[in-house]
């Protein structure tokens, strides 16, 4: 069953989906992995915005869809990966204490996604919430938009302003 739509799809004795049928809740989009999320592609930047860390990760099972509206990951960019999460997992910890600071948008998806359990975050979508309170969460793009007055996304593909700006909730495959 789908974990984002439930609809049923066939699978094989070995765990393999049996057929690629379209999921028609996603924008023809597929489901994620044979396991269901994981995690393809972690960022991360210092106070400076710049690149101290960044990497794809291969997931542990099929990836059935890249989920790439929202990822930006294609199947070339895992093809030749071989970072696991368990080796993520290993250089975040030599990155971060248990004092730093994490800040993100919907941090608790790339947390969960990483596996990670972390007591110093900010998350954007609490700082700056929806007009119409919770369960509403204003998008990435538009805090960018409304404070930055950048377009980082047009039409489902990335216009991103820098490549390492995407919107978290990409850390899921995905992802």
């Amino acid at each position: 069953m789908c974990c984002r739509c439930g609809k049923i799809y066939g699978m094989t004795p070995a765990g393999k989906h049996s057929s690629r049928e379209e999921c028609h809740y996603h924008l023809g989009r597929l489901c994620y992995t044979a396991k269901g999320l994981e995690l393809t592609q972690v960022t991360v930047v210092d106070p400076s915005l710049q690149v101290v860390y960044d990497t794809f990760v291969k997931p542990d099972e099929e990836v059935i869809d890249y989920n790439t509206r929202f990822s930006g990951a294609v199947e070339d960019d895992l093809k030749d990966t071989k970072t696991s999460i368990r080796d993520v997992q290993a250089t975040l910890l030599n990155l971060f204490s248990a004092d730093t600071v994490l800040i993100g948008h919907s941090f608790e998806h790339s947390l969960y996604a990483l596996k990670v359990i972390h007591t110093s975050v900010v998350d954007t979508t609490v700082m700056f919430p929806h007009q119409l309170d919770l369960p509403h969460k204003r998008s990435f793009k538009s805090l960018v938009a409304d404070y930055l007055w950048r377009i980082i996304q047009d039409d489902g593909k990335s216009l991103l302003v820098h490549d390492k700006y995407r919107d978290p909730k990409s850390d899921l495959s995905k992802s």
